[in-house]
């Protein structure tokens, strides 16, 4: 089987397991901002994209480290426990100073509390789902975010119903509960897995150089994670600043409700993905590589050009129907902005996968953070006369910026200062 049908396989093993979590996920969005309110829907927003971000920084390094590392492994069972220990190790160092940290902005310790296991609960569920992913354990995977899905949502409409705990407690606990469960399962399912490797002779993998390799690698990544969050995230809170709460969880419900359904579609690309070509590069399949980016590029240009007619044509009507938000051409070119951001950023991930294999992970650190700057300074110049517009274009502008930079770094000099590997692909 080449490495296309490979991809294939386990894309649509993806796409056809990830169905009922993103239709429930989806469903989500209108009915929460209902029961809350667009400045209550907000609000929350903010909070729980900011757990991620701090996920970003404390459990990105070693999410990406697995999926780069894990085929060099010689013993996938003890590569799985190390990995478990330096993430527990780290959360545990970190839990205090975020708790204290969130308690002082927000001046609520509950809030703090629920933050702070959130975010331990989040920045586990991930490098175990990264082991889960370069183990080709493509159903299980997604089994586990259907239970996360329907434990979320479940959770949430019955706190916010019938219990008298603040909205944001409940959401916090409907976070908490539903990645404690998929994670318990998920880590269960790879334990199985990865019985056979327990029986192989012991190869003694050392925490301290795993941990070592890990951070040289996969923290550069980390950072690049934050940017990339903080680029769907700085315009809710210059829109919030500028706007009021009103109109920030009005364009977060858009925002999420188009995003996140396309993530949901093209995510498999990047998890089934990453597996496959560190194992192919190990391999030394480089002319496979390269076709099967170019493939995935070019259908990715496609999906984006028949979602915009489809979005045109009825789906913009539909969308503001759904949300109940006034349905004005300036919305409607708010939503088409926010898809063709979304579709850059995607198409990005994938332009950049040879840098990753390369293992230059601190040469797209420094690309994303200029692309970042270049948002941040539209912000900055156009922020009185831009409206509402002005922010999914920043969005925009920011994927088209880290796209050029990544496709044409050989003509920069930086590039130069990052030498590393083999620079075939």
């Amino acid at each position: 089987m080449d490495l296309f049908s490979k991809f294939k396989k386990d894309y649509f093993n993806y796409l056809l397991s990830i169905i009922l979590p993103a239709l429930i996920m989806g469903l989500s969005i209108p009915l929460l901002k209902h029961l809350l309110g667009a400045k209550g829907y907000g609000s929350f927003s903010i909070w729980f994209n900011g757990v991620l971000i701090c996920a970003a920084i404390l459990s990105g390094w070693i999410t990406q480290s697995v999926l780069r590392l894990y085929h060099n492994s010689e013993n996938k069972a003890v590569f799985f426990r190390q990995t478990i220990r330096i993430s527990l190790i780290t959360q545990l160092i970190i839990a205090v100073p975020v708790l204290l940290i969130v308690w002082y902005i927000s001046n609520d310790i509950l809030l703090a509390l629920f933050f702070t296991i959130a975010l331990f609960i989040i920045c586990f569920q991930f490098p175990v789902m990264a082991i889960s992913q370069s183990g080709f354990l493509s159903k299980k995977n997604i089994y586990s975010e259907t239970i996360r899905a329907v434990t979320y949502i479940s959770v949430a409409i019955v706190l916010l119903e019938f219990s008298l705990l603040h909205y944001m407690y409940g959401l916090f606990t409907a976070v908490i509960l539903s990645y404690l469960f998929s994670v318990l399962y998920l880590y269960w399912q790879i334990k199985q897995h990865t019985n056979e490797q327990d029986k192989l002779p012991a190869v003694s993998i050392s925490l301290k150089k795993i941990a070592k390799d890990f951070f040289h690698y996969g923290a550069p990544l980390s950072g690049w994670f934050v940017f990339a969050y903080m680029s769907t995230y700085i315009d809710k809170l210059w829109v919030i600043k500028n706007f009021g709460g009103e109109v920030q969880g009005n364009y977060q419900a858009i925002f999420d409700l188009l995003s996140r359904t396309l993530v949901v579609v093209v995510s498999p690309v990047a998890t089934s993905l990453f597996p496959l070509l560190t194992l192919a590069y190990k391999q030394g399949e480089v002319i496979a590589i390269k076709n099967l980016l170019k493939k995935i590029i070019f259908f990715e240009l496609a999906g984006f050009l028949l979602v915009s007619l489809l979005y045109w044509w009825f789906g913009a009507d539909l969308v503001f129907m759904i949300l109940k938000t006034e349905n004005t051409i300036t919305n409607k070119w708010v939503g088409f902005l926010i898809i063709a951001g979304t579709f850059s950023w995607l198409i990005a991930v994938v332009v950049h996968k040879k840098y990753e294999l390369r293992m230059k992970s601190f040469l797209l650190l420094v690309l994303i953070t200029i692309a970042f700057a270049f948002q941040l300074l539209l912000y900055l110049i156009f922020q009185k006369q831009g409206g509402i517009i002005l922010y999914p274009i920043g969005y925009l502008v920011s994927g088209i910026v880290y796209i050029i930079l990544v496709a044409f770094s050989s003509k920069i000099p930086l590039n130069n200062l990052f030498k590393k590997g083999n620079t075939n692909v």
